[in-house]
């Protein structure tokens, strides 16, 4: 390691551990004079090193005109000080939804913006650290929302990282930053597995799931017989009485709810379980089924629907265990 890079780490490191003390934390946060930070760009440093040369020029050779070209040029970039850290100061961020995603794909976060006084802000750029930065054309009293992605590579309960929001307007000679801590989560769910269908269904005597089938034990009444049906079914003491060629039916009672059950992917890692039982649950709600789901310590009812479909996602989502 490098003299030079062991000095900049050694400046670096307390800068961070101070600048993070500094993080606003909450689900709503306003941008003041204590939560900005303000530096010269690129762009600005050598504007700013144009204009002292020129300084340096006229005073070496007593030249007015070139006093005044760089007076005018350090004016600019106080003047660009004031409106680059007005731009973002009274910047109000609000955390209002979240929405799920499984992993491996990105989490939905939307943020509402506001700015207070009657001045419009522009050119606002937000990102999650590492992330793609988004930009925001313009923010008034009525303030605009914004959707924000955010990586979500395992399941469980996903908290963003820290908001960059930043702005180099109007001149792009400063760069005015700050460092939000959003209050906020979304759930990821497991990445689908792709498996067959394993299901277990539970005959327990309630009504609201049962439905009949062909081929039980329980006489339901009789029907026409129809060449290719058993003989033993034929009600032969009907026919002697001359009333015609008839069967007997017979019908079971079973229970159409399915039950997904944790232990039938025993012997499997945890990960893989709830893989599998998270794409079993998508194939039975886009198929309309009542479901189930038996874990560890908890059950859900048979249901379906979009909220049913949420519990029991969430719950594969929270489950414990490795989140790899």
């Amino acid at each position: 390691m490098s003299v030079l890079s062991f000095t900049l780490r050694t400046i670096r490191e307390p800068f961070q551990r101070w600048a993070e003390s500094r993080r606003p934390r909450g689900d709503s946060i306003e941008l003041n004079q204590k939560r900005i930070f303000i530096f010269p760009s690129a762009a600005g440093g050598g504007f700013l090193l144009v204009a002292l040369l020129l300084l340096l020029i006229g005073t070496n050779y007593e030249n007015n005109l070139v006093h005044a070209v760089a007076f005018l040029l350090l004016s600019l970039f106080v003047l660009s000080i004031i409106h680059t850290y007005g731009n973002l100061s009274g910047i109000r961020v609000t955390a209002k939804e979240s929405h799920s995603c499984f992993a491996g794909e990105r989490a939905e976060f939307e943020l509402h913006l506001t700015a207070n006084g009657k001045r419009v802000r522009e050119n606002i750029q937000l990102a999650w650290k590492g992330g793609t930065p988004q930009t925001v054309k313009a923010i008034d009293g009525d303030g605009c929302r914004v959707r924000l992605y955010h990586p979500a590579p395992k399941r469980g309960r996903l908290k963003p990282e820290p908001l960059l929001i930043e702005s180099t307007f109007p001149l792009g000679l400063l760069r005015a930053w700050s460092w939000l801590e959003i209050e906020s989560s979304a759930i990821v769910y497991p990445a689908p597995l792709q498996v067959q269908m394993a299901k277990s269904q539970v005959l327990d005597g309630a009504d609201g799931g049962r439905q009949a089938t062909d081929g039980g034990e329980d006489f339901s009444g009789f029907t026409q017989y129809q060449p290719g049906m058993p003989l033993r079914h034929v009600a032969w003491k009907a026919y002697a009485r001359g009333r015609g060629l008839h069967a007997k039916t017979y019908h079971a009672q079973v229970d159409d709810r399915i039950w997904l059950d944790w232990e039938a992917f025993s012997g499997q890692p945890t990960e893989m379980r709830l893989s599998s039982l998270c794409y079993l649950v998508i194939q039975l709600e886009k198929h309309g089924d009542h479901y189930g789901l038996r874990l560890p310590g908890k059950s859900f009812e048979p249901d379906r629907g979009e909220q049913h479909r949420k519990r029991v996602l969430t719950a594969l989502a929270l489950h414990p265990g490795d989140r790899v």
